[in-house]
Order: structure tokens, then C-alpha cells, then sequence
């Protein structure tokens, strides 16, 4: 990790630990179908910070795929939820 000064001596930012660049599909982080990656750049320094996972459409298609399973298999929609207790 690395410190960054805005030029004012008395501030310097700590640069975060990138923990997590891949898509989050299915409770796992997984790479991109295509392995396409996009580079995230700090927009103090202009500097790439790192390289993240690039969602295509067939990423998109995983995602929904597994949503629609979680709402219609899992069990978080028939929980009562804090929304309920307003209706």
C-alpha cells in the first residue's frame, strides 16, 4: 500500500487493497467468459490501479440465470423482511 499527498503535506491518503477484480456470479468471483479485463484508474494520479473483470453478454446471462434460481429456489424471498412489516 502505498501513500498519495493531494500536495498539502498534512493529508495523505492510503491507497485500499484491491481484494476483488472478477465478476461475482453465483456466490463465487469468477473471470470473465471472454477473459476481457478493463483497467480501474485513480482519478487523483491518473494511474491504473488494477485490472478488472469485463461482464459480457454471456457473463450477464450466468448472473441473471443464477438470480432468477436464488428467487425461485433459495430461500431469502420466502423470508419475512423488514419491507413486509410496512405493507
Amino acid at each position: 500500500m502505498t501513500s498519495h499527498s493531494n500536495g498539502n503535506s498534512d493529508s495523505f491518503v492510503k491507497m485500499p487493497t484491491i481484494k476483488f477484480t472478477k465478476l461475482f456470479i453465483n456466490g463465487k468471483f469468477v473471470d470473465s467468459i471472454s477473459g476481457k479485463t478493463f483497467e480501474t484508474i485513480d482519478p487523483r494520479t491518473e494511474e491504473a490501479i488494477t485490472r478488472v473483470a469485463e461482464g459480457d453478454n454471456e457473463d450477464i446471462d450466468l448472473a441473471v440465470k443464477a438470480a432468477r434460481e436464488a428467487f425461485d429456489n433459495g430461500p431469502w424471498p420466502r423470508l419475512s423482511g423488514f419491507l413486509k412489516s410496512f405493507g
